[in-house]
């Protein structure tokens, strides 16, 4: 048999084929071309990041035509975590997406806090900017919630809800913890904290575990989505009781593995599907750090040469010309703050007259990336680190610089071996039913 999973990523949507027999996969990706900018006369916040929901159902559908094929008996979804549209009773959606990098909880509310930070002081239930309850809650306080809103729900439940042409999404509970207000022990949300602030549970997607049929497809069963976090976790390790996963690509994150609830602030304790959880270190700058540091190049060159360099060029020259040390440059890559800390920033220190080059900087901002996910992965407890022997990496940061994955192994001193292949929340999205 064979099974499709789609990833509905920020930047690109991916599908893949596995076919269970060989283990095989095939895949196809595409830009995710759906973000929205100001129209004619509209202006949007620098902070607010949303996409066109139709549009991404397109491409979706695009997708699909071109990895149908005979014998396939499963379509699975995961997608950007955090995120939330509006729909109508009849399915359709009612608003952008707003992805999780939207800043619209990030924004001064009362009492000297942002909206996120008021909702965690009177729920007590840790809610970061990008939050879709944290996001609706603006909406709500701002009155830009759209008036034939009926649910909200993820990109990925949209889209697997209209592909079998249903009106009411479901959610797998790894996506509806990422929206915020979930009690992740009784796997539901938790109604008298929203209560507390004003958010009526109506408007909230019905939960139900994996491997929910949503229903059909071209005759074919789709499963309910998951978060891509758990699905590219899914997709990757082989045995998650000791393997460690690390994932680079525009953010980065840490994944390990628990049987049992456990709570270790700041990580998050994210339901996995199949069982268990998985002890999640969220770092919103990963492979944008390079991206910027990047671009900071770019600039100088053209700035005082004249001369276009393309952005291949230069990241092949940033990984090849890399110093084996930083000495004593260390940089944090909190860029964009941090999920408790969007006000936080980065910072570049212990600059002398003689470590100031291209080389030991490029090197500095590796270290940072790699540091930022050490100190998640050393709050845990020793029960859960002991028996760690290897770390499985994924994510095109990771995958495009050896550096980088050098880096990350003396980090964390373990072996870093990379997946097999380059798509692993679709395929963890394709076998995740069977969890």
């Amino acid at each position: 048999m064979k099974h499709i999973g789609i990833d509905i990523g920020t930047s690109s949507i991916c599908g893949v084929v596995y076919d269970e027999s060989t283990g095989q996969v095939r895949s196809v990706t595409k830009a995710n071309d759906a973000a929205i900018g100001g129209g004619q006369g509209e202006e949007i916040p620098a902070w607010a990041f949303r996409q066109d929901a139709s549009r991404i159902l397109q491409i979706v559908r695009q997708l699909l035509d071109e990895l149908m094929e005979p014998e396939v008996a499963s379509i699975g979804f995961s997608g950007q975590m955090h995120g939330m549209l509006y729909i109508d009773a009849a399915g359709n959606p009612v608003s952008p997406l707003y992805t999780w990098q939207d800043g619209s909880a990030a924004q001064p509310f009362k009492e000297g806090k942002s909206y996120a930070q008021w909702l965690t002081t009177q729920t007590g239930y840790e809610t970061a900017t990008g939050y879709g309850l944290a996001t609706h809650f603006y909406n709500l306080k701002t009155g830009n919630v759209p008036a034939r809103a009926v649910k909200l729900c993820t990109v990925m439940d949209f889209a697997a809800m209209s592909l079998c042409v249903k009106t009411k999404p479901l959610c797998e509970p790894s996506n509806a913890a990422s929206l915020g207000f979930f009690d992740r022990q009784k796997l539901q949300f938790d109604g008298d904290a929203l209560n507390t602030v004003g958010i009526e549970t109506t408007i909230l997607p019905k939960v139900c575990p994996a491997g929910t049929e949503v229903g059909r497809y071209r005759g074919i069963p789709v499963y309910v989505p998951i978060g891509d976090n758990q699905a590219a976790f899914l997709g990757s390790v082989q045995d998650k009781t000791t393997e460690v996963h690390v994932t680079i690509g525009t953010s980065s994150q840490i994944s390990v593995f628990t049987k049992d609830y456990v709570e270790v602030p700041p990580l998050d304790t994210r339901p996995l599907p199949g069982g268990g959880y998985i002890l999640v270190g969220a770092a919103l700058c990963g492979g944008c750090s390079l991206a910027l540091l990047k671009d900071f190049y770019k600039q100088v060159i053209t700035q005082f040469t004249g001369t276009t360099i393309s952005d291949a060029e230069l990241y092949d020259k940033m990984s090849d010309t890399a110093a084996s040390q930083s000495d004593g440059i260390a940089v944090r890559t909190t860029f964009e703050g941090t999920r408790r800390d969007a006000s936080l920033r980065g910072q570049i220190s212990g600059i002398d007259l003689r470590n100031l080059t291209p080389d030991r900087l490029t090197t500095a901002f590796m270290k940072g990336i790699c540091q930022e996910l050490k100190d998640f992965y050393d709050l845990l407890p020793e029960s859960i680190k002991k028996d760690r022997t290897a770390i499985t990496g994924s994510g095109n940061a990771l995958r495009k610089n050896p550096l980088l994955k050098k880096i990350l192994s003396e980090t964390f001193g373990l072996p870093v071996v990379l997946t097999s292949h380059e798509e692993e929340a679709a395929l963890g999205a394709a076998i995740a039913y069977k969890a």
